[in-house]
């Protein structure tokens, strides 16, 4: 598909966005967002409502179905900070556990169907110079490939303890931020809702056309901080 085409889907995509938004707020169909009703509903789900936070970061670090920070986002906003931050660590930490496992399983031929060539032969010279640490510095950097770093470190000798720790403490700090901002989601007002679905947007528009350029420069500074390590 033409750049054009995606910039005419982008721009129909935001206005469908806007007016999805704008819908809510003047007709009252978010009226069930309130904390009575929303905590009413979680009470409903029972052990579903945390699970499914689990499975949906599982799922995300698998396959990717969804971006990382939209889970935080919701967990943070249903669960509050640190409950929604928990859920999300502990689905991020089965993701990767099983992550390595398939990649030991299945072998390199595998990874190498998850990866362009390029990021993989980048992430395997981080790995083999610097070891966890290399793993760290990319959970750690935004716009980097970190999901398929976790497969990648199962075709490593490094410990699975040493990977685990690697994610929980390379992934936490992003994850604390987006389940924040989801927790204080409950006190926006939906023409606030409408400025955060635009620029969100414009946020995914952008960092689709310009995701290689974003992608070399963090790896650039990774160079940076593990040449200094």
């Amino acid at each position: 598909m033409s750049a054009k085409r995606w910039q005419v889907l982008a721009c129909l995509g935001l206005l469908l966005a806007l007016g999805l938004v704008w819908a809510l707020g003047r007709w009252g169909l978010a009226d069930w967002l309130n904390r009575a009703q929303l905590e009413a509903w979680l009470a409903k789900l029972g052990a579903w409502g945390p699970a499914g936070i689990v499975i949906a970061e599982v799922l995300q670090v698998l396959l990717a179905p969804v971006p990382g920070q939209v889970v935080g986002l919701a967990a943070g906003y249903l669960y509050g900070v640190w409950g929604g931050a928990a859920l999300c660590m502990a689905g991020l930490m089965v993701g990767t556990l099983l992550a390595v496992w398939l990649a030991r399983r299945l072998g390199r031929p595998f990874v190498e169907r998850l990866a362009k060539p390029e990021q993989l032969a980048r992430l395997d010279a981080y790995a083999k110079r610097h070891g966890a640490f290399a793993f760290l510095v990319i959970f750690l950097l935004p716009f980097l490939p970190d999901d398929v770093c976790c497969f990648l470190a199962g075709l490593t000798p490094l410990r699975i303890s040493q990977v685990l720790i690697a994610a929980l403490i390379g992934r936490a700090p992003g994850v604390i931020v987006s389940t924040l901002i989801g927790a204080q989601a409950h006190a926006l007002s939906w023409e606030q809702w409408i400025a955060i679905a635009a620029a969100s947007l414009v946020l995914a528009v952008l960092f689709y056309f310009y995701q290689d350029k974003l992608e070399r420069a963090m790896f650039s500074l990774a160079d940076r901080l593990l040449h200094k390590s």
